[in-house]
């Protein structure tokens, strides 16, 4: 089999993209994995499918950082913060990478501004934990 051996910053970018997807559309988590299939992207699926395994907790924990409900949250902003706090809780990536991840997210897909609140959560969030 020919398979394309995907970056972690790629995976990412799928990521997001598909959370998206998922939460604006009727796509499934399945459609998507199989969509990319012929990928080695092991990352992105472990991305994808912790997140949307984990997502009640994921978004327990944003609640706790934000001042305003969670539905009001542009969703490439909610996701971003759920992909990056989902990669800290697992610990196995840098937490300057992720939130640098995070803010390129941001910039790259999001709001113009975004960047900023992401930063400001992850903050937070990082000052409670440790």
């Amino acid at each position: 089999m020919n398979e394309k051996k995907i970056s972690p910053t790629k995976s990412r970018d799928r990521a997001l993209q598909s959370l998206y997807e998922m939460e604006i559309s009727d796509t499934s988590l399945k459609e998507i994995v199989e969509r990319y299939k012929k990928d080695d992207s092991s990352f992105f699926r472990a991305l994808l499918s912790g997140v949307t395994g984990s997502i009640e907790e994921l978004d327990k924990k944003i609640k706790l950082f934000i001042d305003i409900p969670l539905s009001k949250l542009d969703p490439i902003e909610r996701n971003t913060l759920r992909i990056a706090l989902f990669e800290l809780e697992r610990g196995e990536v840098d937490r300057l990478v992720i939130i640098s991840e995070a803010i390129r997210l941001s910039k790259k897909f999001g709001s113009t501004d975004g960047y900023k609140f992401i930063n400001a959560v992850l903050d937070k969030f990082i000052k409670k934990k440790s």
